[in-house]
């Protein structure tokens, strides 16, 4: 199986490809602790591929490791082609109100390149972009010499304003950064939704009433 407790990552790795017929499989030889996924389930979700077709109804998972998606094809994991462009997951499905938007396209620095895959909070003249990582590291248990090896999680957080990309903290001193002359505006607009801008929701609330200003 491709999800058991343990996850087994893959260390070698073939590309199945629905426009060349290409066949993708995971090798399994690694026990890495944790989930190599967003989420262990698989989504609903729409593809959009890179000369613009919708694949709707598409049941997914977002390998965070390797910075994939993969689909279910007789008990076996696949991974979605290179001509993908974005996905969209549903987590309520049928209810599509909420939605995860994932884009390539980016080229941020050396490491996040237009290959990767971000997940797109707000978009606009303002646009807030979150990378998720997993990465592996090495620990061991008491009394026990044996190395074991667990996924660490990480997220960063990008602005892309005016064509420059800014690796940003969320908290207000950054928002107040980011918006400088707005921001008395935007803080009183964050009160009145009872929000700090200090987490996540507060600053996609302050992202899209300020794209919502600006002509």
């Amino acid at each position: 199986m491709f999800i058991t407790v343990n996850v087994l990552a893959q260390t070698e790795r073939q590309q199945w490809d629905r426009v060349s017929g290409n066949l993708l499989f995971y090798h399994q030889a690694e026990k890495i602790e944790g989930s190599p996924f967003l989420s262990d389930k698989w989504l609903e979700s729409s593809v959009k591929v890179e000369n613009g077709y919708v694949f709707k109804q598409v049941s997914l998972k977002l390998d965070i490791y390797n910075n994939v998606f993969v689909f279910n094809r007789h008990d076996t994991a696949y991974e979605l082609g290179n001509y993908v462009a974005e996905v969209q997951f549903f987590p309520n499905f049928p209810d599509t109100s909420r939605k995860l938007v994932f884009r390539k396209g980016y080229s941020i620095n050396s490491s996040i390149n237009n290959t990767k895959f971000l997940q797109v909070l707000a978009e606009g003249k303002i646009t807030l972009l979150k990378y998720y990582q997993k990465e592996t590291e090495e620990y061991t248990e008491y009394g026990n010499a044996v190395k074991f090896k667990r996924f660490n999680d990480k997220e960063a957080y990008y602005v892309l304003k005016e064509g420059q990309y800014k690796l940003v903290s969320l908290t207000k001193k950054s928002l107040e950064s980011l918006f400088q002359t707005q921001y008395a505006k935007i803080d009183a607009f964050l009160k009145g939704k009872d929000l700090s801008g200090k987490d996540e929701n507060g600053w996609i609330e302050a992202i899209n009433y300020s794209n919502s200003l600006i002509p």
